[in-house]
């Protein structure tokens, strides 16, 4: 539901109608047979009118979500809790949000790009060494990977800088709040990823929720890129019209190599706060999945395990969340290699 707008445009709806041939069409066409060839409005708790309600309007009324919600209940895609808090009848969390003390911006809506880190200081030879040390392994051959570099190459550091977005710290602290309430006091049944020490001690010192299984993980993007996610943060929209094998969500990974195959030749790879929640591994690929499995907040593809291709098996741990709010992009690392 918190995508609706944007999967309503994806699947064919628009303030125009329904587009011929789409999912959107598609699904008008099981309805009415589902309905005894009636298709029900918006206020008769019509699935395809609240999705074209969403289309019309580009947001989510209310009773479209009450529809919407419902339907998803009745498929056992949504919990009772879930349903509750959708339709209003449960309140979510209040969350009041401490702006970090090192934030330099003083307006809420003026998103910053801070260059705070000197060049050779102690955070950016910690970079260097985070890359270098997770940096894939090639057990058969006992080195290090190189699907992106040559084995005697290594990354370089040219320049670290802060995000500093207000309005996206608070929606991500809303939802990691949201996310830690549902697992208090001990967390998620599931394991945690294994990331590099320096990170670990700097979630630590940031205060990331172990509650929530909140842990920064890499992302790779291209430069061009930098000033969208400054702006905007992380947006799943743009997943959908891309070929992703595990899903249409956000990609991150533990993995410097993997994260440098979207940042090559001289990229960005970005240190992301991610709320992982309950974590679903995955058997194979499934380009077409737009959410975890219920009952799981995250998905992950598993080094040695996960089935990416018929007899080929995933040689990097990659973490999928479906949800734009599950993530803050927070340290900037311009990078190359030699």
């Amino acid at each position: 539901i918190h995508r609706g707008v944007e999967l309503a445009d994806h699947f064919g709806y628009s303030a125009g109608g329904i587009q011929r041939g789409s999912y959107a069409a598609r699904g008008m066409s099981i309805e009415a047979r589902a309905c005894g060839g009636e298709i029900y409005g918006l206020n008769d708790g019509g699935v395809t009118a609240s999705l074209q309600s969403i289309a019309a309007c580009g947001y989510v009324k209310p009773q479209a979500r009450e529809n919407l919600a419902k339907h998803m209940r009745r498929c056992g895609l949504m919990s009772e809790r879930d349903y509750l808090i959708s339709v209003g009848d449960e309140q979510g969390p209040l969350v009041v949000v401490d702006i970090p003390s090192y934030f330099s911006s003083p307006s809420t809506d003026l998103p910053m790009l801070v260059n705070a880190y000197r060049q050779g200081g102690y955070n950016h030879g910690k970079a260097d060494t985070m890359l270098a040390e997770s940096r894939g392994w090639n057990e058969l051959e006992d080195l290090p990977c190189d699907c992106r570099l040559d084995k005697d190459a290594r990354f370089v550091v040219h320049q670290m800088q802060r995000i500093e977005n207000k309005e996206i710290f608070r929606r991500f602290k809303a939802y990691e709040t949201f996310i830690a309430d549902q697992y208090h006091p001990h967390g998620p049944s599931g394991g945690q990823p294994l990331i590099h020490e320096w990170l670990d001690r700097l979630a630590e010192k940031n205060d990331l929720s172990k509650v929530a299984n909140t842990v920064y993980l890499l992302h790779g993007t291209d430069v061009d890129n930098l000033d969208s996610i400054r702006r905007d943060g992380l947006q799943t929209r743009f997943s959908l019209e891309s070929n992703g094998r595990y899903g249409k969500g956000l990609y991150f990974t533990t993995s410097s190599c993997k994260a440098f195959q979207y940042a090559e030749p001289y990229g960005c790879i970005i240190l992301c706060r991610v709320v992982l929640g309950e974590i679903e591994v995955l058997e194979r690929d499934c380009e077409r999945r737009f959410s975890p499995s219920h009952g799981f907040d995250s998905t992950h593809a598993k080094k040695g395990y996960t089935e990416k291709s018929p007899g080929e098996v995933q040689l990097h741990d990659e973490y999928i969340v479906y949800d734009p709010a599950a993530v803050y992009p927070e340290l900037v690392l311009h990078v190359s290699s030699t």
